[in-house]
Order: C-alpha cells, then structure tokens, then sequence
C-alpha cells in the first residue's frame, strides 16, 4: 500500500508528467484518491489544455470518482484551462443529474473569476436560489475576483441573499456584503432593515456589526448606519421590561454604540467624523444621552488647536445638564483616551494646558468634571510639571464638589 502511493505520488516527476495524468485519474473513486488527485494536479499543469479538457471532463459525473476527487477536477479546470472551455466544464459539471451538492458548490467557488461567461452567470444565480451550501458559495466570492464592470451585478445577488428566510445564512450575507458596497452602496439599505426589523430577532447583531464596519470603511454608507439609529431612536415598542423582551430599539441601539465606540483609534477623523454624527443623532432623545454622549467623547479630537477642542468639549458638556453621574462618566471617558494615547496623539501639551483653563475658569460643573479628567490625565503624563500641578490646585478650589473631589483625589507627590 505504502509503496503503491509512492509510486503514484511520483509518476509526474517524469520526462513526461502528462503521460500520467490517465492513470491518476483512473484512481479517483479508490482508496488511493488522495494521493493520486494530489499528483494528478501536478500532471495536470504539464498537459496542453486540448487534452487536459476531455480527461477531466469524463472525471466530473457522479459514479465517476470520489466527491472530493471531483471537487478537485473542478478545481484544475477553472484553473489550468482556457476561461471558455473552464466556464464550459464547470456549468456541465454543476448541471449534472444528481450531481453532489458539494460539487456543485466548488463549481460556483471555482467559477467565480469565469463570470465573465453567460453560463458561469446562469450557474450563480441558480445557485443563489438553491440549497444553503450552494447560497454559501454564492457569499463565497471577493469582488477583487471579477471585473470591475460585473461587480454590481454580483453585489446584487450578495444584497438578495441578505434576505432571505434562514437567520444564518442571512448572518453570512450580512458579513459578505460589506466588501461588495462600493460598487452597490444602496445595498446597505438591507442590513438597515435587518437592524430595525424588531419582529425578527435572529439576525440583527449580524447587520449591526455588518452596518458599523461599512460606515467606517466604505465612502457613502455611513448615511446607512445614521437611517439605522434614527429609526430605532424614534420607533416606539409596546415592550418595556418584559419578561421575554425589554426595549427591543434600545438595545440594538446600545449595540451599535458600542460597536462603534470599539473602533475608535487615535486622530482617525473619518471614524471620528461617523462617531460624531452618531452621537449627535442619538442626542436628539434625551433616554438615550449616555450613548450619544459616549460616541460624541470618543469622536473628540484632542490633538486639534485649542479653539475648536473647547467648542466641542463645552458642547459635550452642555449635553449633561441636570446629569452629574453620566458627567463624571464623559469626563472620566476622555481622560483615559488620554493617558491611553501615545504623546503624539494628544496634541501639545500646552494647548491641551489652555483649554482645561478655560473649562475650569466658568464654575459650570460638566464642565469642571473635563476639565479635571484631563488634568490628571495631563499631569500623570508630563510628570506633574509646574504649570499642571499649578492647574490641579486650581481646580481644588472649583465651586463644585464633585471637581474638586477628583482634583483632591490625585496626588502630585506621594508621602
């Protein structure tokens, strides 16, 4: 046996490793399949495509070699043959009487950068309309595998499987789509129905996840992602702390916040610029201002000049009138950012010195809460130079309590 499949494995590492390819072929429905195909592929590549054709033509029909013998006889074809004659023995192949759903599935995998061919179309759209692991294959595609010019097209079937009745193949296609919105942005608008359709509840996280990615990466779509939260903003729901559902909108919502807020990175202005828009969506409902003011503190960017750092960190503040708790949240939230980025990041320290002066001078207490994150966050890092240990005792001095709480709770010097 051993020796028997070392003479297989061997028979193309000849003068004539086409000469063999017959009898490799001949082992596709045996014991030694395995090894045979694998040689066979390496026989294959030294045959003239008019012979390779009809060899392995005869090895696709049920009966005619082991499943995975015949996936791989499609595998070669797409491969080594000439599109025409690939795209010609892959639809016969797929079209097969009682042909394994296996192989037709490498069919529509292996044919995708045949598309180019009418037959190869007609074999994906049937497919997209078949059996799921034919559906699956369909999702299979990358758009760098076909011509520009097709790529609408596909996208198309990509946006059509996002709807159909399985929750898991629809979560596949949610994920599969993302790649493909360039050349379809209106296609977004099915992970948008997904996200907001309350009645179904398998396939939401899988368009949320799939939405949050596209309005990060993909020009155009993150109107999308906006449509998405103000729809679950303003939409009402009769279920309010149920025993099977709580709040359907809101958790979703919270979802997609937190999704985003995870992708934030350091003076990223497109990430920050969707975070932004976001929270200022969100903001427009007071339920739900602790996450629009958790992605408007993530969307600040703390290395810009000192004027328009104040402007929006006194509108973030603004948003936490009456709120001192989600107050001292936010300002906890942008101090970390602080202490978490690099010194390049955070802009210079001087600048960052006037803006936390000029929150702190106003008494307002959101306010004050920034204005003292940032200071301890400034002074940890710079190693509690004069000018912030003269602003920590400053801000020991604020008329709000809770300001000088943090002020105080900082130390410049240990006993």
């Amino acid at each position: 046996m051993v020796i028997a499949e070392a003479a297989l494995a061997a028979l193309p590492h000849t003068d004539r490793p086409a000469d063999a390819l017959p009898d490799l072929l001949a082992h596709a429905g045996d014991d030694r399949a395995r090894v045979a195909m694998y040689a066979a592929g390496r026989a294959a590549a030294h045959t003239r495509p008019s012979l390779l054709a009809p060899l392995l033509a005869a090895r696709t029909a049920p009966g005619t070699g082991k499943v995975t013998s015949r996936k791989e006889v499609v595998r070669l074809a797409a491969e080594l043959l000439p599109r025409a004659e690939a795209a010609a023995l892959l639809a016969d192949a797929y079209g097969k009487p009682d042909q394994h759903v296996d192989v037709r599935a490498a069919c529509v995998t292996a044919g995708t950068p045949l598309l180019g061919d009418v037959r190869m179309w007609e074999v994906a759209e049937h497919a997209a309309g078949g059996e799921r692991a034919l559906r699956v294959a369909v999702l299979r595609a990358h758009p760098t595998e076909l011509d520009p010019a097709l790529r609408p097209r596909y996208a198309r079937l990509i946006q059509d499987l996002c709807r159909t009745g399985d929750d898991i193949l629809a979560a596949l296609a949610h994920t599969a789509l993302v790649p493909w919105l360039p050349w379809a942005p209106h296609a977004a608008a099915a992970l948008v129905e997904a996200v907001t359709d309350l009645d179904r509840r398998g396939r939401w996280r899988s368009a949320a996840d799939a939405l949050v990615n596209a309005s990060l990466t993909v020009p155009d779509t993150n109107r999308a992602l906006i449509r998405a939260l103000s729809l679950l903003a303003t939409g009402e729901t009769a279920d309010d702390a149920g025993a099977e559902r709580d709040r359907p909108a809101r958790r979703r919502i919270g979802h997609l916040a937190r999704t985003l807020s995870l992708r934030t990175g350091p003076n990223n202005r497109q990430v920050a610029a969707v975070l932004a828009e976001a929270g200022r969506t969100l903001a427009t409902q007071r339920d739900l201002m602790p996450d629009a003011v958790a992605l408007l503190a993530r969307s600040l960017d703390l290395a810009a000049d000192p004027d328009p750092l104040h402007t929006g960190l006194v509108e973030l503040a603004a948003l936490h009138a009456g709120r001192p708790a989600l107050a001292a949240r936010t300002a906890a939230t942008v101090g970390r950012r602080v202490v978490g980025y690099r010194g390049a990041e955070i802009g210079d320290p001087d600048a960052l010195l006037l803006v936390v002066a000029r929150l702190a001078a106003t008494g307002d207490p959101a306010e004050g809460l920034l204005a003292a994150e940032l200071t301890v966050a400034c002074g940890l890092r710079t190693g509690w130079t004069g000018p912030w240990r003269t602003q920590l005792r400053m801000l020991r001095q604020h008329p709000c309590d809770d300001v000088r709480d943090v002020a105080y709770a900082e130390a410049t010097a240990e006993e």
